[in-house]
């Protein structure tokens, strides 16, 4: 008997995963997931998502053994197991969904592949995110995202037949797993995983929260509730894409005011953008103007720590951070502020911060998180480089400076007048709060001024030349691009 083994990697959910359901079609299952060292000592990884897995590791764990079977669960890198598993069982087959993910990710999918080769063995993978393997151009892309979400949703096995033999080194305990030690701070205010949260997470949405979706899209305190806050259950797969898109697609169809309906279209025309960008990370590895990379030149680590630990001095900027390392999650408006203060007004290297920011973010998505990233600090394209003054921004979006307050408390009694230039206030001095550590109007221009003046630059356009075609073909537009973020 061939032994039918599941490998969830970022799917952590039983409904619509095609992976599980084709192997449950045979006869006993080995529903495998894999803590592998190489992959979570990486930069952009950390312990807030260490801990969301886990959590959703729970959960996946109790449905499958309400259908009578296990989950079965490894510390080691994916061949080790692999070995384990083909010593105690002999000949098996290998399901699992294809992975867009990084560089590291897919080296290792790479060795996965030629070890099954090498042993003979079967070897199923499949598409999760309507995401397509070596897409020439973006229509056969949207085609086959197309084609993908018109299939229907796959229902969860009614059983789950496990064997009761443990292969050296597995064990079925996920408490087990809180030892394993990954680096970065753990949150008590974030989201929590699981499938049956995500699922939760989308009725409320759409039946209410979706309701005021664009009107707050920018608002860092309205947008906490009115965005569809699904973004790090899609980054780990407590649920399908598809599931969101088809009911999503049925509130449209029964959805009577006008006025919802408007929002629940611009919020669904946001889900194929993100696959958009994740396609772009398929097809290019590397899309990065090389002049624009190259003028970044300069580092200073005391100015990198006090944006990241939200002491800059721009009450903006550090209530971003702040809220960041609290909870995990700020609005697309948010991260671009952050984005564009660290990479344009103090015109600091992209790579660094892209990785502190990866550890920050509970729904960090490869695809999504570093092109959006090289967008902000114009790396990628110069035309949709966006250099902020988070002052001015700040008073538009949250004029009382309540989300301002929320998280930096030593300007809470700081009268609304003051709340987003603070060294204007008498009593300033007092408050505890550092001065800003740069002059941003005049940062601003500068940077300006440095990153047009690019534009001419013989390296710039020699890359223009040699990209424009791949680049009509990928474009989405700017607007989308832009708001991606804001599931």
């Amino acid at each position: 008997m061939v032994m039918n083994v599941v490998w969830f990697k970022r799917d952590l959910r039983i409904a619509d995963h095609q992976p599980l359901y084709e192997a449950c079609k045979y006869e006993e299952v080995f529903p495998l997931y894999i803590v592998e060292p190489s992959i979570w000592a990486l930069p952009d990884l950390s312990i807030r998502h260490f801990q969301f897995v886990v959590e959703s590791l729970l959960e996946l764990k109790a449905s499958i053994e309400e259908r009578g079977g296990k989950l079965f669960l490894f510390i080691g890198e994916m061949e080790e197991a692999l070995n384990e598993i083909y010593e105690t069982f002999g000949m098996f087959q290998l399901f699992t969904h294809e992975e867009n993910e990084t560089m590291e990710t897919n080296f290792r999918d790479t060795k996965v592949r030629q070890w099954m080769k090498e042993k003979g063995l079967p070897y199923y993978e499949y598409q999760q995110i309507g995401v397509v393997s070596k897409c020439e151009n973006r229509y056969l892309f949207q085609k086959k995202w197309s084609e993908y979400m018109n299939n229907a949703i796959l229902e969860a096995p009614s059983r789950v037949a496990s064997p009761s033999i443990l292969p050296n080194g597995f064990f079925i305990e996920v408490n087990r797993l809180n030892s394993f030690h990954v680096k970065g701070e753990r949150i008590r205010f974030g989201q929590v995983g699981g499938e049956s949260k995500a699922i939760e997470t989308l009725e409320s949405f759409l039946e209410e929260r979706s309701k005021s979706y664009q009107l707050h899209l920018s608002k860092p305190i309205q947008s906490t509730a009115s965005s569809s806050r699904l973004s790090p259950y899609l980054a780990w797969g407590n649920i399908s894409l598809r599931t969101i898109v088809k009911k999503t697609e049925y509130f449209l169809g029964n959805c009577e005011n006008l006025i919802h309906k408007k929002q629940l279209k611009a919020f669904s025309s946001r889900l194929k953008t993100n696959c958009s960008l994740i396609q772009r990370i398929e097809d290019e590895q590397e899309t990065i103007i090389p002049a624009f990379d190259n003028v970044r030149t300069d580092w200073d680590e005391k100015l990198f720590q006090a944006w990241l630990e939200g002491r800059t001095g721009v009450p903006m900027v550090d209530a971003v951070m702040r809220c960041l390392h609290k909870t995990g999650w700020v609005n697309f408006t948010s991260r671009a502020i952050a984005v564009s203060f660290i990479c344009n007004t103090l015109l600091m290297d992209w790579k660094k911060p892209s990785h502190v920011l990866a550890s920050l973010f509970l729904d960090y998505e490869p695809g999504i998180h570093y092109n959006q990233i090289k967008l902000q600090a114009g790396i990628s394209d110069i035309k949709k480089m966006r250099i902020y003054n988070p002052v001015r921004l700040g008073k538009n979006l949250d004029p009382t400076g309540e989300f301002i307050k929320r998280y930096v408390k030593e300007l809470k009694a700081v009268p609304e007048q003051y709340i987003h230039e603070p060294w204007l206030y008498p009593g300033f001095f007092q408050l505890g709060y550092p001065a800003p550590i740069i002059d941003i109007d005049r940062a601003n221009q500068k940077a300006n001024e440095l990153l047009r003046s690019m534009k001419g630059n013989g390296e710039t356009q020699d890359y223009k030349q040699s990209s424009r075609k791949k680049n009509n073909q990928n474009q989405e537009t700017e607007e989308s691009e832009q708001l991606s973020f804001d599931l």
